[in-house]
């Protein structure tokens, strides 16, 4: 049964709920600080923690629960009897409960970039230690390091007449050490982040977001996972089916392809290649540039769009058989074409969005870590060393293709013009390969060379 709870939490975000629970269930609550103060200010009873250790916080809060008569209480095995024995010789209190969430070094820290000498000072001491010993002993103790844990404690507690049963407690401990591990992380990349992009240490804690359809193949499991300090997933999906592994690695190179340019630009992608993309003065004429380029291999193909959809290219959109959908915003009009296609997917990106500047591979037991290919420096020092000289229509060609090259997969050769992918030779093992098989798709689209 839990007797006594100690609650010290930067987030107060349903303390106030958790604490009447507690107290209304006869728990003894100690406290600190700021919670304490939000406890009592609710009409909770509280007993203060300096009560216990007879010591007030020092040293500008750095030390105020770093006591053995707290450890001791919460790392007490409750069936070891030599460690009651030490708890009564200390005067120390059984601990049931610990509720702990830290100072929140990312959004004050990082988020704001501090300088160190500022950021150390959101580097919570007491409170991981504390949850962390709780976590430890969770045989006895029941630990609480997250506000989104509070109402399913809550519902057992009510359901097993106080008694947290250990599979939940060893679920809750689990969840403490993620956290905690996840808090040092970030601690230890915002120490690293002057050692450019690849510093000697490397920490990458990563929760799930969602499960997928399936993996690269259907009878392949996948799931996508964000780092911790994100801001969630960078789109939003309006209609259709679940996304598939296939489906995320081919929208991010979509969109980052047509991202690139200012103009109205549409860019197809089907297993990880670009089949299409074209430039226009208007959407419409950068999707039928497009969809020009292949004008088989685009159905079923995930098209990007950098600017808005509205109903005039949506009534396009319907026409073929697509998977995905992706563009900065989509009209109401347009969704209201675009819907009548239930399986489509439609995505909108975040107005911030930015590719990953990393690519991470996992081989031989260890990572392959690079930097993307989005260094585009080498055009703007062209020097031309021919007799011929190139046309200015040539040089944007050349550009064009330069930027497009880069997401097709190696051996990778392009054709293109000013303003549309002519035909693309991906892949293959010997490079006159590709350029044949080029080569022979802008034939086959009747396009010209």
């Amino acid at each position: 049964m839990i007797k006594r709870a100690l609650i010290s939490v930067w987030d107060k975000t349903g303390i106030v709920e958790l604490g009447k629970f507690l107290h209304n269930n006869n728990v003894e609550i100690i406290s600190t600080g700021g919670t304490q103060t939000e406890l009592e200010n609710a009409g909770i009873i509280v007993i203060p923690i300096d009560s216990i250790t007879g010591q007030g916080s020092i040293m500008d809060g750095r030390v105020k629960t770093l006591d053995p008569k707290i450890f001791g209480g919460i790392l007490a095995d409750r069936n070891n009897p030599s460690h009651l024995s030490d708890l009564a010789l200390i005067d120390g209190l059984e601990i049931d409960l610990v509720v702990v969430n830290f100072y929140p070094f990312v959004k004050e820290a990082i988020n704001k970039n501090l300088e160190l000498k500022k950021a150390i000072e959101f580097i919570d001491i007491g409170g991981p230690s504390m949850i962390r010993a709780a976590a430890k002993n969770y045989n006895s103790i029941v630990p609480i390091s997250t506000p989104n844990l509070y109402d399913d404690f809550m519902t057992c507690y009510k359901n097993n007449d106080g008694k947290i049963p250990l599979d939940t407690r060893e679920k809750y401990a689990s969840n403490v050490f993620a956290m905690t591990a996840k808090y040092e992380s970030d601690i230890c990349n915002y120490f690293t982040k002057d050692q450019g992009i690849f510093p000697e240490n490397i920490n990458i804690c990563l929760e799930k977001s969602t499960s997928l359809r399936y993996g690269e193949n259907p009878h392949q499991k996948a799931a996508f996972y964000l780092s911790g300090d994100s801001n969630g997933l960078p789109w939003v999906q309006h209609q259709g089916k679940a996304l598939s592994y296939n489906n995320y690695t081919d929208m991010e190179a979509a969109i980052s392809m047509v991202l690139e340019f200012e103009k109205n630009s549409c860019a197809i992608v089907k297993h990880a290649n670009p089949c299409g993309f074209g430039l226009g003065e208007t959407i419409v004429e950068a999707y039928k540039r497009a969809v020009a380029t292949d004008p088989i291999s685009y159905f079923g193909g995930i098209v990007a769009f950098n600017k808005v959809v509205d109903l005039e290219i949506a009534k396009e959109l319907v026409k073929p058989f697509l998977e995905c959908i992706i563009a900065p915003e989509v009209t109401s009009d347009a969704f209201n074409i675009l819907k009548k296609k239930t399986n489509l997917r439609v995505v909108t990106i975040q107005d911030n969005y930015k590719p990953s500047n990393k690519f991470i591979r996992a081989v031989a037991g260890g990572y392959l870590i690079q930097e993307k290919d989005f260094d585009q420096g080498e055009l703007d020092d062209l020097v031309v060393v021919t007799d011929l000289q190139p046309s200015q229509e040539q040089l944007i060609s050349m550009k064009l293709g330069w930027n497009l090259v880069r997401y097709v997969k190696s051996n990778a050769i392009v054709y293109t013009n000013s303003n549309q992918l002519l035909g693309v030779g991906a892949g293959q093992m010997s490079r006159i390969d590709s350029v044949k098989i080029g080569i022979r798709k802008v034939n086959e689209a009747g396009l010209n060379l």
